[in-house]
């Protein structure tokens, strides 16, 4: 009875016809903002290291364009992250020709996470840009190597003309960057790191690939942006569902 009714059901299956419905899945935005009126992307710690990117102020412009198509929150502009100010003196403390031994970059380091951890410091900046919530945190941008043999399949023919398929490996030229961000969630009005967030985003190129770290900050910055907006604000994830008619 149960291989009757198998077939039955194979049999109808295949005289029946399938449709593909779009559908929309509602994500809720992990942080509830509704008591601010105002966000401050304050600025970012960078590692000192020469990077072709600008990493703070591209990042807090990108993440400000961003709030301003896709939220109804007031989006501060100021002229520069205000964050930079006392990073920049930080470093003006440790040298002032602007070169850094492996001893100052950790002593940057660690007053740069102790500026990140000081609630009394973003209580101040909070009364200065009346009481927002301030996104900061630290970034990482960086290229890196990825050469080295690839696995490779080809055809080649016997010398009767029969073709034989032959594996291998070849090296390949191949070079990737990397973006990780660590965002804080602050609220200005205490201080008080209210949420923190990781991401971690990495693209690969092949040897004939000529990529700018420009271009591939861009295209990492664009896997990044909707995971940001899902922390402030609610999202929904498009799909399509396949129907029996």
């Amino acid at each position: 009875m149960r291989g009757v009714a198998l077939l039955f059901a194979v049999l109808v299956s295949g005289c029946a016809s399938f449709v593909e419905v779009p559908v929309e899945t509602p994500l809720k935005s992990k942080l509830d903002v509704s008591r601010f009126r105002r966000i401050l992307i304050a600025g970012f710690v960078t590692n000192l290291q020469d990077v072709d990117v600008d990493l703070s102020a591209e990042t807090s412009r990108l993440l400000q364009n961003q709030l301003r198509s896709n939220t109804r929150i007031q989006v501060l502009e100021p002229d520069r992250p205000p964050l930079q100010d006392a990073l920049d003196n930080i470093l003006a403390r440790l040298d002032e020709e602007g070169s850094y031994v492996s001893e100052e970059k950790e002593q940057y380091a660690l007053e740069a996470d102790r500026l990140l951890e000081d609630p009394e410091f973003w209580r101040k900046m909070g009364e200065e840009y009346q009481q927002p919530l301030i996104v900061t945190g630290r970034l990482g941008f960086q290229g890196q190597n990825r050469s080295g043999f690839q696995p490779e399949e080809r055809v080649v023919r016997d010398t009767g003309g029969s073709p034989r398929l032959v594996r291998g490996n070849r090296y390949a030229e191949r070079k990737g960057f990397t973006l990780s961000a660590e965002l804080y969630f602050i609220d200005s009005k205490t201080g008080e790191l209210i949420h923190k967030e990781r991401f971690t985003e990495e693209v690969l190129y092949g040897e004939r690939q000529r990529v700018s770290p420009l271009s591939s900050y861009f295209e990492l910055m664009d896997r990044l942006l909707p995971n940001f907006l899902g922390v402030i604000t609610p999202q929904r994830i498009r799909g399509t569902r396949v129907l029996l008619r």
